[in-house]
């Protein structure tokens, strides 16, 4: 079993889009040079259990997630932004309005299910 970096790379890059980063700001953040991080990106060049820790982090994703062993995307970056935008269009409700709100959503969820 080998390590596929085309995949990891192909992750991260979906990641740094989805977050509107580029290349260059991305580079910057895990610490690397640009080219470098192209070179991730693409699958081209590895990448070291340091840097692989820090874009798990940024993105707020799971390493499982991002080589290949987890494919759930509760564990997608993509999902973490869409609860981060729950929880600032919520953080003024009132308790009342959680409530109405938790009501909502299991109501919702036992007519789907």
């Amino acid at each position: 079993m080998s390590i596929d970096y085309i995949s990891i790379g192909k992750k991260i890059r979906e990641e740094r889009m989805l977050r509107n980063l580029t290349l260059e700001q991305l580079a910057e953040v895990l610490e690397l040079s640009p080219s470098y991080m192209g070179l991730i990106e693409r699958g081209q060049r590895g990448i070291s259990i340091d840097t692989l820790y820090k874009v798990c982090m940024t993105f707020k994703i799971s390493s499982d997630y991002l080589i290949g062993i987890e494919n759930d995307t509760a564990q997608s970056g993509e999902y973490h932004i869409l609860l981060d935008k729950i929880i600032a269009y919520t953080k003024d409700y009132s308790e009342e309005e959680l409530k109405f709100l938790i009501e909502f959503i299991e109501l919702k969820n036992r007519h789907c299910n």
